[in-house]
């Protein structure tokens, strides 16, 4: 990877892709490795934002449903498919367990009778 802004102006790239995160770092990562000249362009550093901070799971929006964010979780759901599509060998299912309590009995305690 090179850091050369005058070789934005003055080569011809098949693809540029803005934002150096897990997604533009990725995408770059697939189109460089089908042939595609890539240029990548991030305001910053790579990967200096959330991207730079992550777990590295490819969640499928586990994390956006404690909000209600739904849009996000479909999103997530649809890359996550594309990842397994196109790169399983970076994308594998990860079992978990999820504990669930009911928070009214978890706050108050056990009734007195």
């Amino acid at each position: 990877m090179q850091r050369a802004l005058s070789r934005l102006s003055s080569e011809t790239f098949d693809v540029l892709i803005i934002g150096g995160g897990a997604t533009g770092c990725f995408t770059a990562r697939d189109a460089a490795m089908r042939g595609l000249k890539v240029a990548l362009i991030e305001a910053r550093d790579f990967a200096s934002a959330t991207s730079a901070h992550n777990s590295k799971l490819a969640h499928g929006g586990l994390r956006y449903l404690r909000n209600f964010e739904i849009s996000l979780v479909r999103e997530s759901l649809r890359e996550r498919l594309g990842l397994m599509r196109i790169a399983p060998h970076l994308v594998r299912p990860l079992p978990f367990l999820l504990p669930l309590y009911k928070a009214a009995e978890t706050q108050r305690g056990p009734q007195a009778l």
